[in-house]
């Protein structure tokens, strides 16, 4: 049997001060990371149920349609066609479709910013160096940031819109002290063409998700520039 020798832990010459400082600082990037991430993957999550509607909706729709015309067509002759006068296309099949299909676009984008899931072309991503690729991917980011406070602008004019005649303005309205105004001015919306479903609960669904991908927008622009920052500090080292 051999004795066991203890061993004293090596002693960081680190200042406590500077890693905690440095801990801080990665720390409070590496939480919004998570918080940003987990956002975004549940709007888009959140957005593929409205895609799931638009295609069972859709696919609901045809095989009515099938049904119905294969009835008319074999037992049309024989019976009276009110009896399955009930099986018909879905009404505003198309309408659901587009509002299904929409709040899926819509709730991408938060994520899709974030995964860096937008289409490039990467011809000559290889012949410029890691600083260059670096700089455009930056300028990128600010470019949709822009696109996104451009569209959540224009949403916002949707929604609030200019009153028409002698009507008050929403904005106005939603500063007042009377809730039975604002119902009614609500009320009496616009509405869809088939459904007549409000508009304005559609558009404030959309500006949510567009205003995510607003946010994400300028995480990315804080991510691109510390990477920038990383490989600049890498270049002046070696």
């Amino acid at each position: 049997m051999y004795p066991i020798k203890a061993t004293r832990p090596a002693v960081s010459t680190v200042s406590p001060s500077k890693v905690s400082g440095e801990m801080a600082k990665q720390s409070l990037y590496e939480r919004l990371d998570i918080i940003v991430a987990r956002s975004s993957a549940f709007v888009a999550i959140a957005g593929g149920l409205g895609l799931l509607l638009a295609i069972g909706v859709t696919c609901l729709s045809i095989a009515l349609k099938l049904t119905r015309r294969l009835l008319d067509a074999t037992l049309g002759s024989l019976f009276n066609s009110d009896a399955w006068a009930f099986i018909r296309p879905i009404l505003g099949e198309e309408e659901l479709v587009q509002y299904g299909v929409g709040l899926a676009l819509f709730a991408a984008l938060p994520w899709v910013m974030y995964a860096r899931g937008h289409v490039r072309i990467d011809l000559f991503k290889g012949a410029f160096g890691r600083r260059f690729n670096r700089v455009l991917d930056l300028a990128g980011d600010v470019v949709f940031a822009t696109l996104a406070y451009l569209i959540l602008t224009r949403q916002w004019f949707q929604i609030f819109r200019p009153a028409r005649r002698k009507e008050e303005p929403l904005t106005d309205l939603l500063f007042s002290s009377d809730p039975m105004r604002i119902f009614e001015r609500l009320r009496s919306a616009d509405e869809s063409q088939i459904l007549g479903v409000k508009i304005w609960p559609l558009y404030s669904i959309a500006e949510i998700c567009v205003l995510m991908f607003f946010i994400v927008s300028l995480f990315a622009i804080w991510r691109s520039s510390r990477a920038l920052m990383a490989s600049e500090a890498t270049s002046f080292d070696h």
